[in-house]
């Protein structure tokens, strides 16, 4: 049963297939804390282990879409990005 956030509070949701809330990280009040949201897209970038993929659960507004069905977390897309090596200042203006 996950607590999700909504606009300005935190909702508590009972129901056996509710999704997991969004596992991006933001800043609230200058504090560091999870989105919340509720998710609708899993990873599709590498695991940290190396084997499958990452699966972290995210909201639409921190899901990157990479290809057909295929999203990024925030840090996996900023990983790829490091790895093609086109990270500058403008980066977080203009989306792959």
């Amino acid at each position: 049963m996950p607590f999700y956030r909504l606009g300005n509070g935190i909702v508590h949701m009972k129901g056996s297939k509710l999704p997991a809330p969004c596992a991006a990280r933001v800043l609230i009040e200058g504090k560091e804390a999870a989105c919340l949201a509720p998710s609708g897209f899993l990873c599709d970038g590498p695991s940290k282990s190396g084997k499958g993929t990452c699966d972290a659960a995210m909201c639409e507004g921190h899901a990157t879409q990479v290809g057909p069905n295929s999203h990024l977390c925030p840090s996996c897309r900023t990983e790829a990005v490091d790895e093609i090596g086109q990270r500058n200042l403008f980066t977080h203006l203009v989306q792959p």
